[in-house]
């Protein structure tokens, strides 16, 4: 629900619109429609349009900030001045002071605007004629510092060549906001080459630790080249003492050995020589059962070979080459062994 508040004659509430009249009739505008910020408030005939017409938006008790009907922006002083003679223009909306006014009714109907920040008056200066600039000054009661503000009734005229202007100034502001929005991506982007930013700083690191690592690598190459070449000699006695040991170890068993042999030698004929009357005995019983099996099985044998041949013959293929290779291996050795042999005696 809108907010009311009585001022002697004078009902200002939210939504509305408003003319502000100085003392000789003509009334507070935007001069020439104009959009833009900054742009000069002035006075003039009243023309019923709604650059001449204002919206008071509550800001406290009392308090407001003057709306322009058409160009949307704010009554606010110019460069945020406080002194006498500071002119008033119109800007963006904002949440500064200097947007503030307080509206004082007096006993005939009329009122001082009063802004907030400067605590001096809305003036209309000496002459009050169509053009002149509103100003700020300190109260000195006179007719030029008193307005009449009066709800606006009728339906506004238009004008093509405003309307125009206004469209214009609509159309250039989103492309700004746009071309904003474009500029503010781009540096975003352009500062993301956070890549670039970190290749330049390994770059750098790998320029600072280089020399180190280089100087690292050349103070520790004689110590290394040392340390070798205290431990070889130490590796070779290692060696060195080691050998006749293992060869002491291999002659002194190989008598035990030989030993080992020769005792188990007639043990092992001795054994040949008993079992071969009962061996041969029982090969003898054996052998009708054998070739009786052996007949039997045959068939199956030949038919079982017969499946198995082109597998064996593949596996031979590929175990060939091994067994090649590994028998060439052992003559070798056999012949190196040979050789020795031969030196020995």
């Amino acid at each position: 629900m809108a907010t009311k508040k009585k001022m002697t004659q004078t009902v200002i509430a939210d939504g509305k619109f408003y003319t502000i009249s100085a003392a000789n009739g003509k009334v507070m505008e935007v001069a020439d429609f104009n959009m833009d910020n900054g742009a000069k408030i002035q006075l003039w005939d009243n023309a019923n349009v709604e650059w001449q017409q204002w919206g008071f938006v509550a800001a406290g008790d009392g308090v407001y900030r003057l709306q322009n009907r058409f160009t949307g922006k704010m009554l606010d002083l110019n460069m945020g001045g406080v002194s006498d003679g500071t002119r008033v223009h119109q800007w963006e909306g904002a949440p500064a002071s200097s947007q503030l006014w307080v509206v004082e009714p007096t006993n005939d109907g009329r009122v001082k605007i009063k802004s907030n920040l400067a605590g001096k008056l809305l003036d209309a200066g000496m002459t009050a004629d169509n053009g002149t600039a509103l100003q700020i000054w300190a109260d000195v009661n006179g007719d030029n510092q008193f307005w009449t503000i009066a709800e606006v009734t009728r339906k506004p005229k238009t004008s093509a060549k405003a309307s125009a202007a206004k469209a214009k100034a609509e159309l250039t502001a989103a492309a700004e906001n746009a071309a904003e929005e474009v500029t503010k991506a781009v540096k975003a982007a352009a500062k993301k080459p956070a890549a670039k930013k970190a290749a330049k700083a390994v770059e750098e690191t790998v320029k600072t630790v280089k020399p180190v690592v280089e100087e690292t690598v050349k103070a520790a190459k004689p110590v290394v080249e040392q340390a070798a070449k205290t431990v070889k000699p130490v590796v070779e006695e290692t060696v060195k003492t080691a050998k006749p040991v293992v060869e002491q170890t291999v002659k002194a068993a190989k008598p035990v050995v030989e030993q080992a042999v020769k005792t188990a030698k007639p043990v092992v004929e001795q054994t040949v020589k008993a079992a071969k009357p009962v061996v041969e005995q029982a090969a003898k019983t054996v052998k009708p059962v054998v070739e009786e099996t052996v007949k039997t099985a045959k068939p199956v044998v030949e038919q079982t070979v017969k499946a198995a041949k082109p597998v064996v013959e593949q596996a031979v293929k590929t175990v060939k080459p091994v067994v090649e290779e590994t028998v060439k291996a052992v003559k070798s050795a056999a012949k190196k062994t040979a050789g020795k042999k031969n030196r020995k005696k």
